[in-house]
């Protein structure tokens, strides 16, 4: 796993490229699934791969599509079901002043409220999906709506780089530089709002304290 990790684009276009047909849906399905569990690994770049072999009519547009966006779901899901059923009980039974009652209070509320659009556009944000799908188990979101959107959000993020990748498929290089780049700057935009939010934080416990 970890040469699929460091391994550059080139490599991984290689390695998928030799492999059979049938056996690359699957690939693509898989590294889909990690992704989410485990963000470093490149789910991105073996979706812009997928589309640009379909480009060149390798795989099938629709189901390399398919198979990236269910291996996505299914990824999602699981981690919305283990925070659903454990992460509120994890943090209220320890009592920890990091996350406690209060802060689940207003996860709960931000879903009621803002949910859709939340989950709509979560999987564009590089390095906070899987912090997404944690805080809407955790504030009850509904699993109906928390699968649907979270669909949605597959297709359209999945969608533009298949699309990209096969529209682009002669400067496939140039697109992946691209997205890399956007990686990194919506990387940079979530470190900074999780500074925020810790800083804010910490003013919060200092300003009970002097309350109390």
């Amino acid at each position: 796993m970890w040469d699929l990790i460091t391994a550059g684009f080139d490599e991984l276009l290689l390695f998928v490229s030799n492999t059979p047909t049938g056996y690359i849906y699957l690939i693509l399905f898989a590294v889909a699934f990690i992704e989410n569990i485990f963000p470093p690994f490149p789910g991105d770049t073996f979706t812009i791969i997928g589309g640009y072999l379909a480009a060149l009519g390798k795989l099938n547009a629709f189901l390399t599509l398919g198979a990236v966006c269910v291996g996505t779901l299914f990824s999602v899901m699981l981690i919305y079901y283990i925070s659903l059923h454990h992460g509120r009980a994890f943090f209220t039974r320890r009592e920890y002043k990091i996350f406690n009652f209060d802060d689940i209070a207003r996860v709960q509320r931000w879903f009621a409220r803002f949910g859709a659009w939340t989950l709509v556009f979560s999987r564009f944000v590089v390095g906070g999906r899987v912090a997404i799908a944690a805080a809407a188990g955790m504030g009850d979101y509904p699993a109906g709506r928390m699968t649907l959107f979270s669909l949605v959000s597959a297709i359209l993020f999945h969608g533009t780089l298949i699309g990209l990748a096969f529209l682009m498929h002669a400067y496939i290089q140039d697109l992946v530089k691209g997205f890399n780049i956007y990686g990194k700057i919506i990387l940079v935009i979530v470190s900074i709002l999780i500074i925020l939010w810790f800083a804010l934080w910490i003013y919060r416990v200092r300003h009970d304290r002097k309350n109390a």
